[in-house]
C-alpha cells in the first residue's frame, strides 16, 4: 500500500510540475500577453484535465477530427447572420451602450464557460479561433487562451472523431456573467477610431488581406480598395506554412511588423480585412508583440459602402 501511495504521490507531483513548466515556458517566451496564448502543451494538458478546462473548436466547418474533449462551434455562431459584426452590436458605427451582450453571454454559458475554468479556443485556421477568442475576451473574460496554430499540430494521439457539437438549444451549464464595466471597448475599432488613425501617426491600420484585395483588383463587395493610409501585411505571412501548423518565430514576426510599423512611432494598430475574420489572427499576434490592438469588426465589406471613410485604390467591381 505504501508503494502505491508513493507512486501516486510522484505522479501527482510530476503532473503539477508539467503544468507549472508549461505556464513558465509560456511566460518566459517574451510575448506581451503570455497568459492569453495557449501552447501545444497547454492543449495537451487541457485534454487530460477536462474538469478545469473548456476547449472550444471554432473551425468554420465541422471537422472530421477535433481535439479530444473539445466542443465544436463554428466561429460564425458569435456573429450576426449576413453580417461580419459580433452578435449584440446594435448598429455601426457603435459606441458603448449600443451593444447588448446577452446573446453572446448565453452562447458562452451553453459552452460551459465559468469563472473557475480556463477556456482554450482552437481551430484548424487560427483566425477562426481568433474570432471566438476575441468575442470572449472583449466581453471581459480574462481566463481565455488562443492557440495560434492549426490544432492538428498537437498530434493524432490528441485528436478524435468523437467530439461534442454545439447546438442553439443546448442548456446553459456555465455561469459566466458579463460585467459591462469590463467590456474591452479599447479593442473594438469604431469608425471614429479609424478616422483618427488616418490622422494620428501613433495609430496605424494593418490590412491583412491578400494583395489583390488590398490593391482593389479583387473584392467581395460593391467596390475594391482599402482604407486610406492602411498598410498591407497579408495574414499568411504570419505562419511558416499554408496549413498554419507552425507560427513564425517571435523575432521573425517582430521584423515583419516593425518594418511597416516602427515601434518608436506606432503605439496602436487596427487590424482589418474583408469581414473582421482574418484580422483576428494577425491582430492577436501584433498585440502579443507589445502593440495596443483593436479589431476592425466591420472591415472592408461594410466600409466599402461608407463614403465617410477615405479610401485608396478604389475600383468598382460589382454593380449596385
Amino acid at each position: 500500500m505504501r508503494k502505491v501511495l508513493l507512486v501516486l504521490a510522484i505522479l501527482l507531483i510530476a503532473a503539477g510540475a508539467y503544468g507549472a513548466l508549461a505556464v513558465k515556458d509560456n511566460a518566459q517566451s517574451g510575448w506581451a500577453h503570455p497568459e492569453a496564448m495557449a501552447t501545444i502543451d497547454d492543449v495537451k494538458w487541457a485534454v487530460t484535465h477536462p474538469k478545469d478546462y473548456i476547449i472550444i473548436d471554432a473551425s468554420k466547418s465541422k471537422p472530421v477530427k477535433s481535439v479530444k474533449n473539445a466542443i465544436w462551434m463554428s466561429f460564425k455562431e458569435v456573429r450576426q447572420r449576413n453580417s461580419p459584426l459580433l452578435k449584440g452590436i446594435l448598429c455601426y458605427p457603435t459606441k458603448p451602450g449600443q451593444f447588448d451582450p446577452s446573446e453572446l453571454q448565453h452562447i458562452f454559458r451553453q459552452l460551459g464557460v465559468s469563472e473557475d475554468k480556463t477556456v482554450i479556443v482552437v481551430a484548424r485556421d487560427p483566425c477562426d479561433a481568433g474570432v471566438v477568442w476575441f468575442a470572449l475576451y472583449f466581453l471581459g473574460f480574462d481566463n481565455v487562451k488562443l492557440l495560434p496554430v492549426n490544432y492538428t499540430a498537437v498530434g493524432e494521439g490528441y485528436l478524435t472523431t468523437d467530439f461534442d457539437v454545439y447546438s442553439p438549444d443546448m442548456p446553459e451549464t456555465g455561469d459566466f456573467t458579463v460585467d459591462e464595466n469590463k467590456i474591452r471597448w479599447h479593442m473594438y475599432a469604431t469608425v471614429d477610431e479609424i478616422l483618427l488613425a488616418i490622422e494620428d501617426p501613433s495609430i496605424e491600420i494593418c490590412d491583412v488581406r491578400p494583395e489583390a484585395y488590398y490593391n482593389g483588383s479583387k473584392a467581395k463587395t460593391i467596390r475594391g480598395g482599402h482604407i486610406y493610409t492602411a498598410i498591407n501585411i497579408p495574414y499568411s505571412l504570419f505562419w511558416e506554412d499554408k496549413y498554419m501548423k507552425k507560427l513564425k518565430s517571435k523575432e521573425e514576426l517582430e521584423a515583419l511588423v516593425e518594418e511597416k510599423f516602427p515601434r518608436e512611432k506606432v503605439k496602436k494598430i487596427i487590424a482589418t480585412c474583408n469581414t473582421g475574420h482574418k484580422a483576428t489572427g494577425p491582430g492577436f499576434l501584433i498585440w502579443q508583440l507589445g502593440y495596443d490592438w483593436a479589431l476592425d469588426d466591420a472591415a472592408w465589406n461594410l466600409h466599402a459602402f461608407n463614403g465617410a471613410i477615405p479610401a485608396s485604390n478604389i475600383q468598382i467591381l460589382v454593380k449596385p
